[in-house]
């Protein structure tokens, strides 16, 4: 799929002589999120922007003239206001060779608002086929390790620290796979709210990823603030924590330095609990937005973030990444308050 959007992408739909739509493209449904029905005999122009050359409306001037016209690289005329989206309009005709209509093709270039909302959707529509693989194909393997982990339980029970580790894993199979069984049909935003202790979940997390800090020699420290009680559900919000700490974890070389804080941080107005992770590994290319520029050699850490960013997302949170090379990265899970729950 990749390979769709290496160069110019096309996509287009139909107008009658009356400028209303007929035909639209499936991209276009994505990029503007409204099926054929919804736009079906609607003026363009009440769907799009108007498509304008010298000040007229470019389409009614096709259909006036019956000659194609071609709109290359014009801030005046490119519906989606980039220089680097070009237009072709070409009149339609019926039997009697009298023009009744247009097709209105659009083509967008990595540079192209369009093209780059074109894309995040299709990488939306992937993520999700993909997930939906893995949903279906981790059941059995994760009824296995619960048996495993309760044979241990059962053979070791004077062992207690082992013991805080299979109650702990016990509990976040049982919650995986009732994750798993509501994949298909639940989206983040749905169900499973509750007011949500950050601590008490990030204590799990620091437990859980103690024994994999220690393999690498990594220092791992945790510092346990007063962050305030927010409204999410814990098993994805524990989800989102461990995304960052295992991609920070993965990230450094033996005799690294792993830094988790909680506290609570007043933005614009706004109260968040705030999760801070910053470790000092190689660093990654982060641009103005916060978003990762350059691919990770580490396997899945593109996912990750991914997932947790729709999370923070899907509660009105966000994710901020800031990187240096050679020095590290420090992400901030900002979870906001809900002071009327």
């Amino acid at each position: 799929m990749a390979s769709r959007f290496s160069k110019k992408v096309q996509f287009s739909f139909e107008v009658d002589k009356d400028l209303k739509i007929n035909s639209w493209s499936d991209d276009l449904e994505i990029i503007y999120g409204k099926s054929f029905a919804e736009v079906q005999d609607i003026y363009y122009y009440k769907v799009i922007p108007r498509i304008n050359q010298n000040g007229k409306d470019a389409v009614k001037q096709v259909l006036k003239s019956g000659k194609t016209l071609i709109l290359k690289g014009s801030r005046t005329t490119c519906f989606c206001g980039d220089s680097n989206t070009s237009i072709r309009i070409t009149p339609l005709k019926n039997e009697l060779g009298k023009v009744n209509g247009a097709n209105i093709a659009i083509s967008a270039s990595p540079s192209c608002a369009i093209w780059r909302k074109l894309k995040q959707s299709q990488r939306l529509m992937d993520i999700g086929k993909i997930a939906a693989t893995f949903a279906h194909g981790i059941r059995n393997p994760l009824n296995a390790i619960k048996g495993a982990v309760v044979y241990l339980r059962e053979k070791y029970e004077g062992e207690r620290k082992l013991l805080e580790f299979t109650k702990i894993i016990e509990e976040e199979i049982s919650r995986l796979d009732s994750f798993i069984a509501k994949f298909l049909s639940t989206s983040f935003s749905e169900k499973g709210l509750s007011e949500t202790d950050i601590n008490s979940v990030l204590k799990k997390v620091e437990v859980l990823i103690s024994l994999q800090a220690q393999s690498r020699r990594i220092e791992s420290v945790f510092e346990y603030g007063y962050p305030p009680s927010v409204a999410i559900n814990s098993f994805h919000l524990g989800h989102a924590i461990l995304n960052i700490i295992n991609n920070a974890i993965e990230a450094m070389p033996s005799g690294g330095r792993l830094m988790v804080k909680t506290q609570s941080e007043n933005r614009s107005g706004t109260e968040f609990a705030l999760v801070e992770v910053s470790d000092s590994g190689p660093g990654m290319i982060v641009d103005r937005n916060g978003e990762v520029v350059k691919p990770s050699k580490i396997k899945g850490k593109g996912l990750g973030l991914f997932i947790t960013r729709e999370i923070l997302r899907s509660c009105g949170g966000h994710l901020e990444i800031k990187s240096k090379k050679g020095v590290g990265t420090v992400v901030k899970l900002y979870v906001p308050v809900n002071k009327n729950g």
